[in-house]
């Protein structure tokens, strides 16, 4: 038996035998942040300094800080902040999460309806794919699409459209340290082949699993993209690999995309009220 203490359980007890403990500078980043929301406008070093009462010193750092990462901008030749472009960007992707699980159901049960196969949602979830919400097929299946399902980014085609779509930089930094572990005997086991995958995923605008989660099961996914079309989600249908032909491919992908595109249009509607 694993006696390590888990960390969610150590930090549960921590909280508890300390509930009115707190990190200052993380109630100060937050003191900054709340009060230059509730402001919507500029303010100076002064003023922030005055209403939040942080030290001049130890307020430069912060900002300093905050700055760098764009959750605050400084006006051009002056000390008057305001909250950064990182700062609502933040905000739009909890919304849109939000409001991805709230609305998604209508489009993944028309999905079904269309394809007669099961659909799913997922989203990162560090470095695995999360499946947020699902409908299930009545035809006779192999597996089961609970939500709250974590799969591999690179055994899933969910996981690989999430992947494919990370900034470069992130992406590569995963491909270095990612292990290849096997889920089936199709599951791929060479990054070279994972990264050209990748590739074909962003020029072809659909992902592909051949039984490397699941044996026997193929799974498609395609982006759901926001406003500004970064993804926020992978919308993806797993089916028997008895019922998958070539000449559907392109009415499943077509119903996919179809799917994403509205669902897309109604979260973003949703976050803009």
């Amino acid at each position: 038996m694993d006696e390590r203490p888990h960390p969610e359980r150590s930090l549960m007890h921590a909280i508890a035998e300390h509930p009115a403990s707190s990190v200052k500078s993380a109630d100060r980043v937050l003191d900054l942040l709340e009060l230059l929301a509730g402001a919507g406008r500029a303010m100076s070093h002064a003023e922030l300094s005055r209403r939040t009462s942080i030290p001049k010193s130890s307020l430069t750092s912060l900002l300093r800080n905050l700055a760098a990462r764009g959750y605050v901008e400084q006006g051009t030749g002056t000390h008057d902040y305001r909250l950064g472009e990182r700062a609502y960007e933040l905000a739009r992707r909890g919304a849109h999460h939000r409001n991805l699980v709230r609305l998604s159901q209508p489009w993944l049960d028309r999905l079904v309806q269309v394809t007669g196969e099961s659909a799913v949602l997922n989203v990162l979830r560090d470095d695995l794919s999360e499946r947020i919400a699902a409908a299930a097929t009545h035809r006779a299946v192999l597996y089961t699409t609970h939500v709250g399902v974590l799969s591999p980014l690179y055994a899933s085609s969910c996981g690989k459209v999430l992947l494919a779509w990370l900034s470069p930089a992130e992406r590569e930094a995963y491909l270095r340290k990612v292990s290849l572990k096997p889920r089936t005997e199709k599951t791929i086991r060479s990054v070279s082949v994972l990264r050209r995958q990748l590739q074909a995923v962003r020029d072809e605008g659909v992902a592909w699993s051949w039984g490397e989660f699941t044996a026997g099961l193929v799974g498609m996914a395609v982006p759901v993209r926001d406003a500004h079309g970064r993804v926020m989600a992978a919308l993806g249908i797993t089916l028997p690999e008895s019922r998958f032909a070539d000449e559907r491919k392109s009415e499943l992908l077509a119903a996919l995309q179809s799917a994403a595109a509205e669902m897309a249009e109604a979260v973003t509607a949703a976050a803009s009220k």
